[in-house]
């Protein structure tokens, strides 16, 4: 159990540190706000003429309005509320494999929910699809010796979830007359650093690249929500910009230096964008990588949105932004999800409460499983001591 008299020492003795660094990080949260209310062209080219090459390697990421390239970061735009349309939201959840059991597994569950919004009266249906694992399946296909961590479970559940969005768009009509919204908990795209130093870029998926041709063929908006983004590229812009170098190279700058530059780095885009009022958003932006590697069918633009609870950023293709009118109304009805929700739409807290996985539902599978095999030990001395809870 904790020392809380030790553990509160220890939170007295930094606070000293976290009050220093908040006075700087206000210092530089204010260059960077007058910088990006003074952008213009000339800035802007100056940004563009330190990105590297393709062949070159550097591992920063920053964005641009999408209207225009200068002068509209911090605008804010108020959000009209739309409430006639319809919404699938799809959430999935996972467990873990526990070695100290007879035989290890793991479930991914899937839940999506439909809800339909007018004038006279709502639809809603749900459904959800569990998948469970066991045996040669929890081993990882790196490597045939080694279980599979949090990770790759966590990639299976994201592709299980794509594949379900793709089947709804699939058999969607090409009725136009509704709004119709794709609602995903979490980013659209992975911007990774490659193992193998290839290239610094965004991961192309397969299934995504689908979605999004055929969604954009059926007038389907699909947009990512993440709840209290820790994304930080907005305040990259300043940091290009006041690199001393021609060509930035992050890995060439000596330590202290490149400290100073990652502070810069590490203020969160919601911070700068902590006026806005209830029911305002950014300006639409699409992320740009180290070499602009970009790919046609899933280019992203992103706003950030202020639902009244907290600055939450909302993820699209770019055939919607190409729609101001359909964007502002796909912004509109996600607004009115949060209202429901509050903060939060309302259809994927219901989708992340149809897929959780119980303590009761895990006691079910494993019980169930414990007659795969004659064995008197179906847990280890470890896990059956927590299960006892002997003290």
């Amino acid at each position: 159990m904790l020392d809380i008299y030790r553990l509160s020492a220890q939170i007295n003795e930094k606070k000293e540190v976290l009050e220093k660094n908040n006075k700087e990080l206000k210092t530089q949260i204010g260059n960077i706000i007058s910088f990006l209310n003074s952008a213009d062209k000339e800035k802007i080219q100056n940004v563009l003429a330190k990105i590297p090459r393709k062949d070159e390697k550097n591992e920063i990421l920053f964005c641009l309005p999408y209207y225009s390239n200068y002068n509209e970061f911090l605008n804010p735009k108020r959000c009209l509320l739309n409430t006639q349309y319809q919404v699938f939201a799809v959430d999935g959840s996972n467990t873990e494999i526990d070695r100290h059991i007879q035989i290890p597994y793991y479930i991914l569950n899937i839940a999506c929910i439909f809800i339909e919004y007018n004038e006279k009266d709502s639809k809603f249906e749900y459904q959800t699809f569990p998948y469970i694992y066991f045996d040669q399946e929890i081993y990882s296909s790196k490597d045939e010796a080694t279980i599979k961590n949090s990770s790759e479970i966590s990639q299976e559940r994201q592709q299980k979830e794509f594949e379900i969005i793709l089947e709804y768009i699939e058999n969607s009509s090409n009725q136009t007359d509704k709004l119709k919204i794709v609602l995903y908990d979490g980013n659209l795209i992975d911007w990774t650093q490659d193992r193998q130093n290839i290239r610094f870029g965004r991961k192309a998926n397969s299934s995504l690249e689908k979605i999004f041709l055929l969604a954009e063929q059926k007038e389907i908006a699909i947009c990512g929500f993440i709840s209290y983004p820790k994304n930080a590229i907005i305040s990259n812009i300043y940091r290009i910009f006041t690199c001393e170098k021609t060509k930035i190279g992050c890995r060439e700058c000596e330590r202290e230096r490149k400290r100073e530059c990652e502070k810069v780095g590490r203020i969160r885009d919601i911070i700068l964008f902590s006026k806005l009022g209830k029911g305002e958003h950014s300006q639409v932006f699409y992320t740009l990588g180290r070499a602009f590697d970009e790919f046609e069918k899933t280019d992203i633009g992103f706003v950030y949105l202020n639902t009244g609870y907290e600055i939450a950023r909302i993820e699209f293709p770019l055939y919607i932004a190409n729609n101001k009118e359909w964007l502002e109304n796909v912004i509109g009805a996600i607004y009115h999800q949060c209202q429901l929700g509050f903060g939060y739409p309302i259809s994927l807290t219901h989708a992340h409460e149809f897929s959780v996985i119980s303590k009761d539902d895990r006691i079910v599978v494993e019980t169930l499983m414990s007659g795969f095999e004659d064995n008197i030990v179906h847990y280890s001395a470890k896990k059956n001591n927590k299960i006892q809870k002997i003290v």
